[in-house]
Formats: C-alpha cells, structure tokens, sequence
C-alpha cells in the first residue's frame, strides 16, 4: 500500500510538470483566448468611439447646413421678396404658402408664376424693366395683381372642393386645343410650347396649371353665383317677348353688374370670352342665343346676331358679371380673414383713392 502512494505521488508530480512545461490542453487555449481578447478591447473602443463621434458630427452639420439654407431662402423669398428662377423652383419643391384665406393656404409658387408671366408678357411689350423708380412701381403693381388673383384662386379652389367638384384634366386639355388655334390655324405642340414660353415665360406644365386655376375660379362662380344666374334668366326671359336688347338693358340702369356692347366684323374665334363663336352659330339677323358662360369665367353672355359674312360677324351681346367671389373676398379682407406673408409696397385702397381724385379734379376742370 505504501508504494502505491509513492507511484501515484510521482506520477502526479509527472503531470504536473508536464503542464509547466508548455504542453497545449483545452485549459490552455481558452485561458489564452481570453488573455488575447482582453488585451484587444483597449484598441477596439477607441476606433467605436470615434466611428460614432463621426457619425454624430456629420448629422449635425447636416442639420446646419439645412438649416441655414432654409433660413437664407425664407429671408429671399419673404424679405427681399426675391422673384428669380431658383427660388420660383424652390417654392414649386417645397410647397410654400405665401398668404392664407380663411385658413385656405396661398401657394408660393402660384404667386410667383402669375406674377412671373405677367411681367415676361409685359417686357416683350415694352422692353426690359430697369432699376427706375417707374419700373419699380410697375413691377410692384404687378406684384399686388399676381398676390390678389393667387388668393382668389385659392379661395375658389377651397369652394369648389367643398361642392364636391373638380376640373378635369380632359376640360385643360379642351382649352389648350383652343388656345393652339391662332389666326384660324393649328399650331403644333412644339411650335404652341414656343408661344407660351416666349409670351408668358411658362412651361406647358405650368401653362397648364394656369389654365387650371382660371377653371376653378370659373366653375366655383357658377355654382355660388346665385345672383347672377337668376339676373341672366331674367334677361333671358324678357328677350323672348322683346328682343331690342338696349330696351331691355335701360330697365338695370345703374346697375354694375350688368354690361351692354355692340361688336363689329370680327372673326369667328375672336378672343371675346366666345361671343363671336356663339354668334356664328346663330343663323338670321336678330336671332338671340340662349345666355351662356364666358370662357374666361368673368359672367354670363347673351348674344344677339347683328350681321355675318364667310367669316367674320357682327354682335351686340348683355353681359352679367360674376360678383359673388370678389364680395367674398372683400368681406373677408375687411374682416381680417386673409393674412399675408409678405409685405407689398403697392396698396389697392391708396391707388383706388388716388384714381377717384384724379377724375375728380379732371370732372371740375
């Protein structure tokens, strides 16, 4: 028994010798793993760290650089008023309003095309605006016009949705065909895309777009324009028993929404709101036609043939204009309804004032 103890002293002196002396055991590899690991974990952090710090600096000047873009671009679109192409695109990007009617928002970039075709349509007129203080006070005006047409349009726009109505793209598309009719001919898309650019300044998308807002304005006046409807049957209905139309019209003396005009030798297009076209369909002198909507939306027509040739008629026609969006429209200017994002150096009122004077002071002279 004894030497039994003694071999199995010396074979545990063996073994353990053995494993101080190098040899690889399991033990040995997983304590070596971790040593290796361990030791890696002060290089790996620090690349983490930085890596994240990176990340987190380039985020930030994103948001700057963001930030400041949208900062200088509000200061040229709503301070200095800037009506130049990159910012015109800027506002058709990020839909910006430039007023709101009635908690109806006004787009920017509708603002900027009425006001931008209207001054493109009058420089190939009358040549380049300059820095004087005349060009200054025309572009101004033109400024006020574009601003007030936006709001009407975005105001009918808003009505006419709450009818549940729309334009369509087939009725644009109606009247583009019209408008591409020019001296009795038939312009080609690429030779019409010229014309509306080189007169308006415009793309056919926003030709299109221009189109649209005019419809809308149109179709909104027929379906809230009660007044105006019941005064044109009334019209209507007395030229059935007489159809002398100056008779009729002397019986709405004074009355402003109601006009009367007498046109000679034009021809059958003739950009009259298309009384010349309705009157070419009439067949004999003194036939009357049933009242109908201007093309340009401002009213109803009726039209009374005065004489026809091959090609060109003669009319006189009673005119009842749309009243009803401009008396909205009023009412909720008066009424502190339409805020506006920009300030204007061209006032209505003043300038309305200042006409009344002068044809006062020319009256007394």
């Amino acid at each position: 028994m004894k030497k039994m103890k003694i071999s199995e002293k010396i074979k545990a002196r063996k073994e353990k010798k053995a494993n101080n002396s190098g040899a690889i055991t399991q033990q040995n590899i997983e304590e070596s793993r971790e040593e290796i690991i361990a030791k890696g974990k002060k290089f790996k952090y620090p690349f983490q760290y930085a890596k994240h710090r990176l990340i987190i600096n380039a985020i930030l000047i994103g948001i700057v650089a963001i930030g400041a873009f949208a900062f200088v671009g509000w200061l040229q679109l709503y301070k200095a008023q800037n009506t130049g192409e990159v910012m015109y695109r800027f506002t058709r990007t990020l839909g910006l309003s430039v007023a709101e009617v009635d908690g109806v928002k006004v787009r920017f970039s509708d603002y900027l095309m009425l006001y931008r075709s209207s001054i493109a349509s009058v420089e190939r007129q009358q040549g380049k605006f300059d820095d004087s203080e005349s060009s200054k006070q025309q572009m101004d005006y033109y400024k006020r016009q574009a601003l007030s047409s936006a709001e009407d349009y975005a105001f009918a726009m808003a009505k006419l949705e709450e009818a549940g109505k729309s334009v369509t793209d087939e009725e644009i598309d109606e009247i583009i065909e019209e408008h591409k009719i020019i001296d009795g001919e038939k312009r080609s898309d690429e030779a019409f895309e010229g014309i509306i650019r080189d007169n308006f300044g415009l793309s056919v998308k926003e030709y299109r777009r221009l189109i649209m807002l005019s419809l809308a304005k149109k179709k909104a006046s027929v379906e809230f324009d009660k007044d105006a409807k019941k005064l044109v049957e009334e019209i209507a209905t007395a030229l059935t028993t007489n159809n002398n139309m100056e008779e009729v019209v002397k019986k709405y003396e004074g009355n402003d929404s109601i006009g009367y005009e007498i046109v000679e030798d034009v021809e059958f297009l003739n950009l009259d709101s298309g009384r010349a076209a309705m009157a070419s369909k009439l067949q004999n002198v003194g036939d009357i036609s049933d009242y109908f909507v201007s093309k340009n939306g401002d009213g109803y027509y009726v039209v009374k043939l005065l004489g026809k040739s091959e090609n060109k008629v003669s009319y006189a026609s009673i005119w009842v204009r749309f009243k009803w969006l401009d008396d909205e429209m009023t009412k909720l200017r008066d009424d502190g309804k339409v805020v506006e994002k920009i300030n204007l150096n061209f006032d209505e009122k003043e300038e309305a004032e200042a006409d009344k004077e002068e044809t006062a002071e020319k009256t007394e002279e």
